[in-house]
């Protein structure tokens, strides 16, 4: 055996040694299949070396020279494809550009061998090899020159770029895997010299050999696969097909003599029934086998994912949303012995993920949120999946902030809404969380989620109850209004009568005793603050009685309101308008109303004069809210309007509200007609309340409807139509 054939056998058993380490486990990183299938082609080559290193003529050299060349075309652009995902660098057009070109030089290579393969010539007295230089075949040297100059380098510019830019455990992994693929592609490049009449053996096929074991050395070393799995199937392999199947050899072996007297040449058909059968029964005792040597190799693994399992089917009955939070960290930590466990919760009204939680062997006291606009945030609600921390993007791992070192990220989802999500530090023992540790934290992070939604829900619904609660207060307060201002009409009427006699007691005695008083500036300046004082109380008292007849113009529902009846709507508008203005302290509310030659509508005056208050209300707020999100010079430049505008259609009656305000995000969009559902932020007083009893006056008391136009930061308008009578 030659040693080229040697070092060809050697790539054949090591490419598929790591190949089978790669898929064993079922790899769910689409970068271990990518890998995978880059060493089944290098297995190619190496059969193919093989072969036509010991083919007797120059036509099976150039049949197992066909062969080699899948390899030799695929596997450059089967490495960059590998390297493109390994830095996420998303250039699909690119790869797909590549892997069309390889089947285009695949053809050649079969179908016109001249064009492309042309001559084989004896070298070094071993080897039928390919020469270029006989025929000098333009599309190998451009094959060549782009395949394994230009692809690969730019690959190598690639990882050495991330190198330069990464840390810890990936830098370490981008470090082992330069040097395999150095040591690969120069022992590829060495088998070129040849081709080109350079007298150097192909030593070089040797190097070929080495990166299997520099890659399967990083992907032990640095985590990239759980060793224990790989080697307890292994094991488990060994034992039962060696035994299984080795039985009936030495059956053969052991009862030859006795058998051929018996069965004559058909002999070997015993001992063929009896591997048939092994055969049948190994791979029921490989999988028999297999789990009690993964018990004996994983134990606490197992032991710990068994206690996250129970702890999962227990949290639904916690209803405390704080309380919940702490135990999934409390028992994440304790149970699989991490440095620290942190979970973080959407908060919808400030629009970030905050801390919630965090479990930690050092120092704790962490304030941490993540906004909605993150990279690390938008990636978690794309992706939807547990991630390794080294192998999130660059990018994402810049704008994931933490105080602790971060192994892995758990989201916590309800269909595609990302609740919140779980950040887990390293084992205690440094050991890597395998595929089952992650399919485990899944089932307790769907858990949690489902559990979250639950004490959201009771949260909201408490809230709820203090709403109606609020609601009844305020309604029975409204049944009392009509008292409450008798008694301070009285109260007023008092203040106003004596005002005015003071008043005019001291006008009185200023015009009896006229001299007297020019006689005496004090006396003068006194009764001068005195009549002062009684105009301010008068006025104050007038002022006082116009508010208390606005909130009894609102409040009070007299019977004939609660009927169906004509009325005009600028007498409705001008109510709630006074309401309005004594709410926001306005002398004059931003309206402009267009009646378009129509005032009078058809419908329960009350009723109506409570949507106008509430669409007018959220109008200007929408108004203020935007002026509060502008800069200085176009806050000095806005101004708040708010356009009212009545049309009489032929059967009914149409009226549009619009405004110029901050407008509705489209996310809020569905929600504004719900119940308890508020746009407005926790310093005004919106309750959620309003636009839910506008669309139920609207729809369901008047059979209208009511609609809305929106557009974030532009505005909103609010079309309602009544019917006629």
């Amino acid at each position: 055996m030659t040693l080229f054939a040697a070092s060809s056998l050697l790539i054949f058993v090591t490419s598929l040694s790591l190949a089978i380490f790669l898929l064993w486990d079922k790899a769910r990183q689409k970068l271990r299949r990518i890998l995978a299938i880059f060493c089944l082609f290098a297995v190619i080559w190496g059969w193919a070396g093989f072969k036509l290193a010991v083919a007797g003529s120059i036509e099976k050299a150039f049949y197992w020279w066909q062969i080699g060349y899948i390899c030799i075309i695929f596997t450059p652009v089967i490495y960059s494809h590998f390297v493109f995902t390994f830095l996420n660098y998303r250039k699909k057009f690119l790869i797909f550009s590549f892997y069309s070109l390889a089947l285009i030089f695949l053809l050649f290579t079969f179908l016109s061998e001249k064009l492309f393969l042309g001559n084989l010539r004896f070298s070094f007295e071993q080897i039928y090899w390919v020469d270029w230089v006989k025929y000098k075949n333009p599309i190998w040297l451009v094959f060549y020159i782009y395949f394994y100059w230009i692809i690969l380098g730019y690959s190598f510019m690639l990882l050495l770029k991330e190198l330069r830019c990464s840390s810890g455990l990936k830098k370490e992994q981008i470090k082992y895997f330069i040097l395999g693929s150095m040591m690969g592609w120069l022992g590829a490049h060495g088998d070129f010299l040849p081709v080109f009449r350079i007298e150097i053996y192909p030593y070089s096929n040797f190097l070929i050999v080495i990166y299997p074991a520099i890659w399967a050395y990083a992907i032990l070393k640095y985590r990239l696969m759980d060793i224990r799995v790989f080697i307890s199937r292994a094991v488990t392999f060994i034992i039962s097909y060696t035994f299984l199947l080795g039985v009936p050899f030495f059956f053969a072996y052991r009862m030859y003599p006795v058998l051929y007297p018996i069965w004559g040449k058909h002999w070997w058909l015993a001992p063929v029934g009896l591997m048939t059968f092994f055969a049948t029964l190994a791979p029921l005792a490989y999988d028999q086998i297999r789990r009690g040597v993964e018990n004996r190799f994983l134990a606490e693994q197992k032991r710990y994912q068994k206690l996250l399992l129970q702890a999962a089917s227990g949290m639904a009955r916690e209803h405390n949303l704080n309380r919940l939070s702490k135990l999934i960290v409390y028992i994440v930590k304790r149970i699989v012995k991490i440095d620290f466990a942190a979970i973080f919760l959407e908060d919808k009204e400030h629009k970030t993920y905050r801390l919630k939680a965090i479990r930690d062997s050092g120092v704790g006291g962490y304030t941490l949120e993540f906004a909605y606009d993150t990279e690390f945030i938008r990636f978690l609600k794309n992706n939807k999946e547990p991630y390794l921390y080294e192998e999130l993007p660059l990018g994402v791992q810049s704008s994931l902030t933490f105080p602790k070192r971060i192994s892995l990220i758990l989201p916590s989802l309800i269909e595609d809404n990302l609740l919140g999500f779980v950040v887990l530090g390293e084992k205690s023992n440094r050991e890597p969380y395998s595929e089952d540790d992650i399919n485990v934290f899944k089932i307790l992070t769907n858990q949690a989620a489902m559990t979250i939604e639950n004490c959201l829900f009771f949260d909201e619904f408490k809230n709820a109850q203090e709403k109606i609660f609020t609601a009844e207060k305020l309604a029975s307060i409204g049944g009392m209004a009509d008292g409450v201002a008798h008694q301070i009409k009285n109260r007023l009427n008092h203040f106003s009568i004596a005002s005015g006699e003071l008043k005019c007691e001291i006008e009185d005695f200023i015009s009896k005793r006229k001299p007297l008083v020019e006689q005496n500036p004090d006396l003068a300046k006194t009764f001068e603050y005195a009549i002062e004082i009684a105009n301010s109380l008068i006025k104050n008292v007038k002022m006082t009685d116009g508010i208390v007849r606005g909130i009894l113009t609102y409040a009070r529902v007299e019977e004939k309101e609660t009927f169906f009846s004509h009325f005009s709507l600028k007498e409705v508008i001008d109510a709630a308008l006074e309401l309005l203005k004594i709410k926001h302290e306005l002398q004059e509310f931003p309206l402009q109303i267009d009646l378009d030659n129509c005032d009078m509508i058809y419908g329960v005056k009350a009723q109506i004069m409570e949507s106008m208050y509430n669409i007018l209300d959220n109008g200007y707020e929408a108004s203020l809210d935007k002026k509060h999100h502008l800069s200085r010079e176009e806050k000095e430049k806005f101004t708040p309007l708010i356009k009212l505008k009545l049309t009489e259609g032929s059967n009914n009656y149409r009226i549009e509200i619009s405004d110029n305000g901050s407008g509705i995000k489209d996310e809020a969009k569905q929600k504004i007609f719900a119940p308890f559902f508020t746009t407005k932020s926790s310093y005004k007083s919106g309750t959620g309340i309003g636009m839910y009893v506008v669309r139920r006056i609207v729809e369901e008391n008047h059979k209208g409807r009511i609609w809305f136009e929106s557009a974030h930061m532009q505005g909103t308008k609010f079309i309602i139509e009544l019917p006629k009578k």
